[in-house]
Formats: structure tokens, sequence, C-alpha cells
């Protein structure tokens, strides 16, 4: 990104050249305080935009696919541990950075209890405390209780379709790294930083699930390439996760991303989880912005032909949900290998390396792919940031120049006249000021009531889509939960061995799981996508009348234009070209909106446990009963199985109550917090776009006037002193014309990281 940071460098440094002739011009005898406050502030917020502004990719795929591989290998170093486990849910972020740094972000104790709390829900021999104090780790008797708690659970509930359960590998965790990160924890979130030579030690929280389980984040800067420090690539948790939570949390990164890479390993091809995940993302609106790697094993491969075959293959199946998709094909690992040196490599690696390099087919393809990968990538980003980014602050400064180059001009004009001239002059000028200030008015009461009537649309579209019993998403959510059916045969047998808390336990995490998996796969594409496009909907709407602002707009400045004309005052020529909406994710960014988080935890209580077992104690003794009185007993444990079902069904109940409450509240959340702030943040944006145009055609005069009449400064020397002004005015808007045609050509520029020397 060589060529963005240079332009942005200049673009700094005309800001604050800017800021600095408005400082000087400030000092000057008779400059009223507030001369340039408006100018002022458009050119500190454009300095702070620039220092804020994120480019964000997301590198997703399934576990194992490679994503730390290949994000190492464009960062030139071993850096993210490869191969870490799937318990963590964090999204590691890297940036280029002066030195090498690692941010790690630990959860708060009330992130970690709460965790636990929904984890113990129903546990046998845990009891959540009912005076809402709740459970906390810290305690030694709790820690005490949840191990043995651990210990008495079957073996059934420790083992679930062939993995880990997660609750179990979740307590297991938190337990075993206890000791190890309880000092650094706090009431709020902390972070540890690593720098320079302990930097591989975020590695070990990285790739230990006993001490990954306290992290909130991950955040890397490193120092091994070139590139802007406002372009972020994360590496996402694996999308085939058996945690549906951090699918979740990946959904909530990908909604801030410019751009998604998905990994595919060249050894397992395109599955099903693939698909079901790239559905996700396509039902989320967000395909558009898609780039696939296949990433290479070069050990799988005997010959090129049965690896181009294999990328056909994946190419075609990737077409079915993506249509013309772009794959590029390289070995991330073989590239991470020899960007380090030889001493940097293992035995083994070394060996690897030297077997690789002999094919030199499957090389060559693995560095045409390589090539094509960074130049598409960098090209992508440039070219969105050159567009959308830069022009837009340019246009900007250009404003302020022409407003203080006018106001320059105005003043020395009024200088060269005598003072009845100047009198006749100063009032026309004020006259024809505030006719230009009404017209301002006038747009700004027009934009609300236009902004009023698409508010009133977007909240009927909100509503409509939340709607309980007709919206895209609660009925089939509540159609879910009542016709979840529990396989009380399953259990059966499990009843004698278990027992019955366990198997409630067992039954109740088997829905959950079940609903989690539901929510993040289906629920939560469906609300996001709808989001963007109320977000679509909003651009839209601001584009449609973009055109008529324009036209008030250049209507009024060409009346004031002309009237200074006539007046003899000199006006700034040329066209600032048309007003337009400025880009939504600019916007969002901006404003600091962000879309409520998908994750969504239901909060079960204890309570429906002993519901439960009081439901057992009714069944058993009315089995008692009927053997005394001889009546036949379907089965052993009739009563268990009995009270198996109510309490499940009592568990689907509450769940029903608690999700319709949840989506009322995440609807207002929504609506009142995220969409109709977003529509006011991109009317403010559009009207301030109109605004800044009228500011560079209407600067006030009287100040210097009042001073030069009432003799408090001297005339000639005023006069010089705005001659000079202008002179250095003019010069930095030549230059903001040559560096908004430098953009304009460097936006095909193909920019990628050199690795330092």
């Amino acid at each position: 990104m060589k060529t963005y940071t240079v332009l942005k460098e200049r673009l700094k440094s005309l800001n604050t050249a800017l800021l600095d002739t408005m400082a000087e011009a400030q000092a000057m005898p008779g400059v009223a305080p507030d001369a340039f406050e408006r100018w002022q502030a458009t050119c500190r917020t454009v300095l702070r935009q620039l220092d804020d502004d994120v480019v964000r990719v997301a590198v997703v795929g399934p576990i194992k696919s490679g994503k730390s591989t290949v994000v190492n290998s464009i960062f030139r170093g071993d850096y993210l541990k490869r191969g870490a486990g799937v318990v963590t849910s964090m999204v590691t972020k890297v940036r280029s950075g002066e030195r090498l740094c690692a941010r790690l972000v630990f959860k708060s104790w009330e992130g970690i209890n709460s965790d636990i709390e929904r984890a113990v829900v129903m546990l046998p021999t845990i009891h959540i405390p009912s005076n809402g104090d709740g459970l906390d780790i810290r305690d030694k008797a709790t820690r005490q209780a949840l191990a043995g708690a651990l210990d008495n659970l079957p073996r059934e509930y420790l083992i679930a379709k062939d993995s880990r359960n997660m609750n179990s590998v979740l307590l297991a965790n938190y337990l075993a790294g206890y000791d190890e990160v309880a000092a650094t924890i706090g009431d709020d979130t902390r972070t540890k930083v690593f720098e320079q030579d302990q930097f591989a030690r975020h590695r070990d929280f990285a790739a230990d699930d006993r001490l990954s389980v306290y992290l909130e984040d991950i955040q890397l800067d490193i120092d091994s390439v070139e590139m802007d420090p406002t372009i972020e690539i994360a590496d996402c948790q694996g999308s085939d996760s058996p945690n549906p939570l951090h699918l979740a949390r990946i959904q909530d990164y990908l909604l801030l991303t410019n751009l998604t890479v998905y990994v595919v390993s060249s050894r397992t091809g395109l599955r099903q989880a693939d698909i079901n995940f790239l559905s996700m993302i396509d039902r989320m609106g967000i395909s558009d912005h898609l780039v696939f790697v296949v990433n290479c094993d070069l050990d799988e491969h005997e010959t090129l032909k049965s690896l181009t075959d294999l990328v056909q293959r994946i190419r075609n199946e990737i077409s079915l949900i993506k249509s013309d998709p772009e794959v590029h094909v390289f070995s991330g690992l073989l590239n991470l290998f020899r960007s380090q040196s030889a001493d940097q490599l293992s035995e083994k690696d070394a060996r690897r390396l030297s077997i690789w390099q002999m094919e030199d087919s499957l090389v060559r393809f693995s560095d045409e792919g390589t090539g094509s990968f960074e130049a598409s990538l960098y090209h992508k980003l440039n070219r969105q940031r050159y567009a959308l980014l830069l022009k837009n602050h340019v246009q900007r400064l250009s404003l302020v120049a022409s407003g203080l180059s006018q106001w320059a001009s105005a003043n020395l004009s009024l200088l060269k006249e005598d003072e009845q001239s100047a009198a006749s002059i100063f009032e026309g000028t004020r006259r024809h000021k505030e006719k230009l200030d009404r017209a301002g008015i006038l747009l700004k009461s027009t934009l609300d009531g236009s902004a009023r009537k698409l508010k009133k649309d977007l909240k009927s579209d909100i509503d409509r889509f939340f709607d309980p019993k007709a919206g895209e998403v609660m009925p089939e959510l509540i159609s879910f939960i009542r016709n979840y059916q529990v396989d009380l045969g399953k259990y059966e047998q499990t009843l004698a061995t278990a027992g019955f808390s366990n198997v409630l336990y067992m039954a109740f995490q088997e829905f959950k799981q079940t609903l989690d998996v539901f929510m993040a796969e289906s629920i939560n594409p469906k609300v996001l996508g709808f989001v963007r496009k109320q977000e679509q909907k909003i651009a839209d709407y601001f584009e449609s009348i973009a055109e008529s602002f324009d036209s008030m707009a250049r209507d009024a400045i060409a009346e004031y234009k002309k009237a200074m004309k006539d007046l003899g005052i000199p006006t700034q020529a040329g066209d600032q070209g048309a007003i337009k909406t400025r880009d939504i994710t600019l916007v969002k960014a901006q404003s600091g909106l962000q879309l409520p988080p998908a994750v969504f935890a239901m909060n079960y209580t204890g309570k429906i446990r002993t519901e439960a077992v009081m439901r057992l104690g009714v069944y058993s003794a009315g089995k008692f009963f009927k053997k005394l009185l001889k009546k036949p007993v379907k089965t052993e444990k009739e009563g268990e199985l009995r009270a198996l079902k109510d309490g499940m069904g009592r568990i689907l109940r509450e769940t029903e109550k608690g999700i319709v409450f949840h989506f009322k509240s995440y609807r207002e959340n929504i609506k009142f917090q995220y969409v109709l702030k977003l529509a006011e943040a991109v009317s403010d944006s559009f009207y301030n776009a109109v605004l800044d145009r009228f500011r560079a055609y209407s600067a006030d005069i009287s100040s210097i006037r009042d001073a030069v009449v009432e003799k408090r400064v001297d005339k000639e020397q005023m006069a010089q002193a705005l001659a000079s002004l202008a002179e250095t005015v003019l010069d930095k808007g030549q230059k903001i014309v040559e560096l908004s045609g430098d953009l304009a050509s460097a936006a095909d520029v193909q920019d990628m990281p050199s690795r330092q020397e």
C-alpha cells in the first residue's frame, strides 16, 4: 500500500498547512476570533478520519484449512500460531506496525462468570444462588464444586457426536487455567502487551485452550512488511467450529469487513460445511466482497494436473453459490517457509521446503497464484480507498482552500475602495450572505422532511420483519422450538446409569446446542441480510434526491456569485463537482455506529430442574400405587421418562418466551440505535456536503472592515498581509488540485507490501 500511504501523507501535510495558514490569518489584527472556526473544524475532522480509517479484511474458512498460514505468508513470517485449538472464540486482528507488539484483551470476571453460569444451568450438584449474586469462579468452593460436577458427569455427556461436549470443555479449561491468569483478570476487560522479544509469548495464550478461554481479543502489530497500518487482516475462527457462538462472532466481524478471503484446503476440497458457510454469507448480502484462495498442500499433489483438476472442481462448486468466483491458488506454507531464513526453519520444515522446490511446475504455479492474489488484494483495497476516502477528503480541503481564498480576496477588494464605496459593498455582501444562509436553512428543512419520511418507512420495514406472527424470522424460530422433539428412547438406557438429573442436563444441552446452531446458521444470516438491505435503502434514497439538492445549491451559489460580481468582489471560479452522498461504509465508521451483536444467549434458570425433579417424585409415587393396585406399568423408567418429557416441555416454553422477549428488545435496538441513527448520520453527512459549498462563498468580512473604520489596524499593512495570504492559499489550492489528479491516476495502481530491508 506504498502509493496509498504516500498520497495520504501528502493529504495530511496539506491539511496541516491549511490549519497553519488559518492560524496565521487568525493572528492578524482585526480578524474575528471565530472567523475560520468551521473550516478549522473540517480540517481537524479530515485529520481524525484519516487516522481512524480502518480497512478490514477477514480471512475465513473451516478449521485446518490454512487460514493462519495464509495470514502469516502475507506478513512474511510465522507470527500467528498455526493449528490453534477450536475452543477460543477470538478473531485475531493483525496490522502492520513500527515494532512487534501483541495486545491480549482479557475477559472481565463478570463475563467469565456469565459464561460459566450458562454452561452449568441444570447441571446436577451445582446451584446458582437465587439472591442474584450468581456463581463466582474466584471462590475456591465454587471451583471445587465445578470440578466435582464435571467428574461425576457420565461419558455420554462428555462425548457427543464424536467430539467433546463444548460446555464440559469450556468449564474444564476455565478451571485448568484459573491459577495462571487469575492475577491478570479484573472487574473490567484488561489488556496485556507483549513487545519485541516477548512478542512470541502471545502464542502461549492463543495455542493453549486453558488460557485462550479467558481471552476476549488478540491484536497484533507486525513490522515485517511496509503496509499501511490502518489495514487490518483478521484470522477468524474456523467456520465449522462446534461452538455456534463462534460462528455468530464471525458474522459480527464480517459485517465490518471491506473484503472477505475464503480459504479452502486442497487436501479436502469444498465440503458441505463450506457450502453451508458460503450460503450463509450470500444470505447476509456480503458475497460481492468475496475472494477465494485454494491453499495447496504440496505433499498431497504429485502432478500439476491433479491440482488443476481439483481447482476446477472447486471453482465449479463455488459457482453454484457465487457466479464467476475469483479463485487464487497457491501454497501459503511454501510462501511462509521461503520468507524465513534458514536458521528460522526447523530441520523438518527445511527438508520439506527442499523437496517442494524440486517440483518446478508446482512451485511456478503457486508463485503465479500468489502474484495474482496479492495484486488483486491490494488493487481492491487501493481502489476503494482512493475512490471513497481520499477523494472525499481532497474535495473537502479544496472547499476550505476556496473559502479561505474567497475571504482574503473579498477583504482585499474592500480595502481598495474608499469609505463610502466600501460601506455600500459591505452592505451588499452582508445582504447576499444572509440570502445564501437562508437558502441553506431551506435546504436543511427540505432534507429533514425527506429524512422523516424515510425513517417512517424504515420503522415499518423493521416492525414488519420482526413481527412475531407474520415476520420473516420469528414464526420460523417459534415453529422450530415448538416442533423440537426429545428422543426419549435415546435416554431410556442412560437413565439407569446416569440418573435423572444428569439425563435432564444432557437433554437440555442437546436442545440448546441445536437451537444455537439454528440461530447461527438460519436466523442470524436473515437478520443481518435484512439490515444490509436497510443500509442500501438509506444509501439509495439519498442518492435519489442528491441531484435535486445539487441543483438547488448550484442555483443559490450562482446567484450569490453574480451579485458579488456586480459589487466588484471576485469569487472563486471552477466547478467543485456534483454533490453526492458519501459511501455508507465511511459514514458508519466515522459516526461510530455498530450493529448490535448477533450473539444471543438465553438465560435459563435452575428452577426448571427443581420442577422436573418434583414431577419425578409425583410420577414415581404414581408408579408405586399402580404396582400396589397391580395395574400395568409400561416400563420401569415410565415415571422418569414422563418427568423428562415434562421438564423439556417447560424448557421449550421458557425458551419461546425468552426468544420473543429477546427479539422485541433486539428489534428496538436495531431500529433506534442503528438503522434510524444511520439514516440521520447519512442525512447530516449529505447536508454538511452542501453546507461546505455555501461556506466557501459566504465569507464574513465584517470584522476587518470594522477594524479599519475604527482605525485599529493600518489599512495598507492589512492589504499587504491579505495579499500574501491569498498567494499562500493559492499555492495550497494548486497543490490540492495536483493531489486530486495524482489520486485519479493512482486509482488503478496495484501496490503490494514489500519486505523491510
